[in-house]
Order: structure tokens, then C-alpha cells, then sequence
């Protein structure tokens, strides 16, 4: 029965090799086994974590991602190296491979055989008679030494994805004057009233997006990283992205220059796309609908006429339009009706962009009030 052995070990290093290739060589980067293990793995430091008084669970949800790495790597290599013993240990006898003194047939002299081989240290007290086996062994070599070449450059790649997180979201913390405050990141760029640079501005954001999206799709383990300052997530970065490209859009009257910079609407188009992936790709539960707007005379009250909304979407949206008509010094109240569309397109795009922010700083174990009022603030 020992023969059933080869196909097994066959299955095994084929599971390796081929998770290795989706992982970190295809352009997509979703290998079958390594995502399944770096969500696992991350849902068991979160709830292992999760009695740990707020400093040591910050800094054990910290660990997680980069333990994925060489926990991948050592799965890639305990697979392949498993399967390649199961095909020795099938055929080994003392007419297939040359033992030492001492040393006789067994699973132990195998996995030996297959651990000295994908580490390519060759000691030589156990060695491999006629071509078919020597082949193997040399296979086993190169496609060990192929895992840890490419795993140098896996690990560059997440690295490389993080600074440009991190270079991002630094920005918008630097930049706005309120860090809990979206809107504040536009202050800057309305100086009397004029819009200056915004261009520019919007541009860079979407560019700065579209590359950490990018990294995410070829790395995915970048998804679960976390940094000592809560600024430097990715609900944080979504969050103030999402709130000064959403008042920018539907703050201002749609003749107004603001409003119309060219890059915006592929800016927002830039953040439908990437939450709809991540919502797909990462989080535990979907991402709820956006409630229905107010009716048109419960919008009237509140804009027009001053009343104190009850919906909260509604007061936020009053907020922001006030906000931008003040920054933009705006002659006088937007038309009602107007405003009421703008109303109803924001709310869309706001609700959906705070639920990924909540949805998405939950599973990744961060604490809302972390990201609301202080994100500069050290976690561990």
C-alpha cells in the first residue's frame, strides 16, 4: 500500500507549488491556501488578543501580519517538503539510496532526505542511487531555493505597498487642520474664497489610491497590518479620503469651479471601486444599504428654514454644505431643489463610505474612537 504514498505526496507538492505561483507570482496575487491562512490566522490573534487590556491587544493585532510571512513561507516548505519524503519513503530501500552507518529505510530517514534536499544542504550520509531519485532530489533543491528567492521579493513588495500607505495617509494627517475632520483637509486649498491647487491635489490622492489598491490585489497580507499611530490604517485613509471627495462633490452647487475639477468624479469613482473590492475580498459581513433619503419637506425644514434635523444623515449634510459655503464664501442659500439632489447623491456615497470605515476598522480589531478623535496618538 505503500505506493499510494507517491500520489499523495504528488497532491501535496502540487498544493505547494501552485499556491506559491498564485501567491506571488500572478499579477492578482490570490493564492487558495495562503489567503485562507492569513485570514485564519489574523481572526485567531484577534480573538486571543481580545481580553488583553487596549495596549498589548494594539500590539499583538500589530504582529499578526508580519508573522504571516514566514508562517506562509514555512507552510510552502513543510507541503512540498512533505510530499517529496512520501514519494521517497514509497520507493526507499538500501538499493535505492546509500545510508551511513547506522542509518536504515524509514518515514524519519525520508523526511531527512526531503529537509536536507529543500534546504540544499546535502550532508551526504544519506544519498539517492540511480537517475530517477537523484532527479528528484535536484528538483527538491531548486524549488526550494526558488522559494526563498522569490519570498525576498514577496517581502520587498508588501513592504514597498506599505510606504506607499504610509506616505498617504501621513499626508492627509499633516495636512488637515482638525485629524478627526475630513473637511479640514480642504481649508488649505480655499484661501479668500478661490480654490488653489486643488487640481493637483485631487490627482495626487487618486493616484496615491489607486497604487495602495493595486498593492492590496497583488498583496493581499497588507490588508491586516497595523501601525503603532492609527492615522496610518487603511479605514482611517478611506475615511478622510472619502469625506473631503464626498463635501467637494455634493458641498458646493454644481456650476461651482470646486466642484467641478475634472479629477474628482474619477476620484470617487477610484473609491467606489476599491471599497467594493475590499468589501468582496476581506470583510466578514457586507457592507449594509444606504437608508432612504427624507422626504423633500423634511429637507426643506432643516435647510431652508433652519429646523434641527432628526435624521442624522440629514443634519451631517446640512454641516457639510454650510461648511463649504462659508470656505467658499458663497453669496447667499443654494437653491432648495438643487440641493435636495445633491442631498440624495451624497448620501448614497457618504453612507456607504462610513459603513466601510466601521465595518472595516471592526474586523481589523481598531477601535473607533482611535480613529475619531486622536488618531496621532500612539496605540502600544
Amino acid at each position: 500500500m505503500e505506493w499510494l504514498l507517491v500520489p499523495v505526496g504528488v497532491a501535496l507538492i502540487l498544493t505547494g507549488v501552485t499556491d506559491v505561483f498564485f501567491t506571488v507570482l500572478h499579477y492578482d496575487g490570490f493564492g487558495f491556501l495562503s489567503s485562507r491562512l492569513n485570514n485564519r490566522l489574523f481572526r485567531v490573534v484577534r480573538f486571543a488578543t481580545r481580553p488583553l487590556p487596549r495596549g498589548y491587544r494594539d500590539l499583538g493585532l500589530s504582529l499578526a501580519a508580519p508573522a504571516m510571512i514566514p508562517v506562509t513561507i514555512v507552510v510552502w516548505i513543510l507541503l512540498i517538503s512533505l510530499g517529496y519524503a512520501m514519494i521517497y519513503y514509497a520507493g526507499m530501500s538500501e538499493q535505492t539510496f546509500i545510508f551511513a552507518s547506522g542509518l536504515k529505510p524509514s518515514f524519519g530517514s525520508a523526511v531527512y532526505v526531503s529537509g536536507v534536499s529543500i534546504s540544499t544542504l546535502g550532508f551526504g550520509d544519506i544519498t539517492p542511487v540511480g537517475f530517477l531519485y537523484q532527479a528528484l532530489t535536484v528538483s527538491e533543491a531548486l524549488i526550494g531555493f526558488g522559494i526563498l528567492t522569490i519570498s525576498i521579493t514577496y517581502v520587498l513588495g508588501i513592504y514597498g505597498v506599505l510606504q506607499q500607505l504610509g506616505v498617504l495617509s501621513a499626508g492627509l494627517y499633516h495636512q488637515a487642520h482638525d485629524s478627526s475632520d475630513p473637511l479640514s483637509i480642504l481649508a488649505p486649498h480655499f484661501p479668500d474664497g478661490q480654490h488653489r491647487g486643488l487640481e493637483t491635489h485631487v490627482m495626487q490622492l487618486h493616484r496615491g489610491l489607486v497604487e495602495i489598491y493595486e498593492g492590496i490585489r497583488r498583496y493581499p497580507i497588507v490588508y491586516y497590518y497595523h501601525s503603532r499611530r492609527a492615522y496610518r490604517s487603511l479605514p482611517y485613509t478611506f475615511r478622510m479620503v472619502g469625506g473631503m471627495a464626498a463635501a467637494l462633490r455634493w458641498g458646493l452647487p454644481k456650476d461651482h469651479p470646486g466642484s467641478q475639477t475634472p479629477w474628482l468624479p474619477t476620484l470617487i469613482t477610484g473609491l467606489e471601486t476599491i471599497v467594493d473590492y475590499l468589501d468582496e475580498r476581506f470583510l466578514s459581513e457586507p457592507i449594509e444599504d444606504s437608508p432612504d433619503p427624507t422626504p423633500f419637506e423634511t429637507f426643506e425644514a432643516a435647510y431652508s428654514r433652519n429646523k434641527e434635523p432628526t435624521d442624522p444623515w440629514l443634519e451631517r449634510f446640512v454641516q457639510i454644505d454650510a461648511y463649504m459655503s462659508d470656505l467658499t464664501q458663497l453669496d447667499g442659500p443654494s437653491d432648495t431643489d438643487e440641493a435636495y439632489v445633491r442631498y440624495k447623491e451624497w448620501l448614497a456615497f457618504a453612507h456607504r463610505n462610513r459603513a466601510f470605515f466601521e465595518a472595516s476598522a471592526k474586523d481589523l480589531g481598531y477601535n473607533l474612537k482611535e480613529l475619531n478623535h486622536d488618531p496621532g496618538e500612539r496605540l502600544f
